[in-house]
């Protein structure tokens, strides 16, 4: 009795592996001919789709921030940025696309007090939203060298946020404030591309561009205020990975 019955077992996990088998292998084939039509794409001058994804720097390297007053104005910025981009590849040397990038606030500035019994914090992100056209002037079977335009939108938000209050405090409503500026942004960049794998590569960029903000900075009930206005002046400087998909 007992061997009647591992005798079905031993089938049905034949079976179960069998199918995985069937699916792996099915899966590596279909893998493969990805990446087959990834290298056509690009040794043909095919269209494919490329994505890019990464890290690096945003810096605002000579521009006034201030807080509150401008005699508590200081230079410049420096905050780390996560960014993303979708590229159409025509098949030749020209790229469109579109992309965001987010850098959050990685310190806390203290606003000068306005009210003696205020003590408030402040942070600041940078929220920005492009389009790119590039030329690869640079092609081989390895590395690819771009230069190209953005134009787009950015997002400045300035966070302040009540730390202590004391009774004797005005009634000033949320003990939170964000301060929202936004502006047009536009400039140049440059990259290289260097490809690992059929379908992946690694992707160096670095950009300069200028943000077109207000010149009338908006302020909160607390007297605090946006702390950019005007022209700023922006650099980028990241780097990532990049996936390819063949249309």
């Amino acid at each position: 009795m007992m061997v009647r019955m591992a005798q079905p077992r031993w089938m049905a996990l034949a079976m179960v592996t069998g199918i995985a088998t069937t699916v792996a292998r099915d899966a590596a084939s279909q893998q493969t001919a990805m990446a087959r039509d990834a290298i056509a794409a690009r040794q043909l001058d095919k269209p494919y789709t490329q994505v890019e994804a990464g890290l690096g720097m945003l810096t605002l390297p000579a521009t006034n921030v201030c807080l509150t007053a401008p005699n508590t104005c200081t230079r410049g910025d420096i905050t780390p940025q996560g960014y993303a981009w979708m590229l159409y590849r025509t098949g030749g040397t020209y790229a469109v696309g579109a992309g965001v990038g987010y850098a959050p606030a990685t310190h806390t500035d203290t606003p000068q007090r306005t009210y003696a019994n205020l003590d408030r914090s402040h942070k600041r992100d940078y929220l920005t939203i492009d389009m790119v056209g590039r030329y690869y002037a640079l092609r081989s079977s390895w590395l690819e060298g771009w230069v190209g335009m953005t134009i787009g939108g950015v997002v400045v938000y300035d966070r302040f946020e009540t730390k202590t209050e004391s009774p004797s405090a005005p009634i000033l409503g949320p003990s939170g404030v964000v301060l929202r500026t936004e502006g047009v942004s536009m400039g140049i960049a440059g990259g290289l591309g260097w490809t690992f794998a059929p379908n992946w590569s690694v992707e160096a960029a670095v950009r300069s561009a200028w943000w077109f903000l207000p010149g009338t900075r908006q302020c909160a009930p607390t007297g605090d205020c946006a702390t950019l206005a005007n022209d700023v002046a922006v650099f980028n400087l990241g780097v990532g990975v990049g996936y390819r998909i063949a249309l």
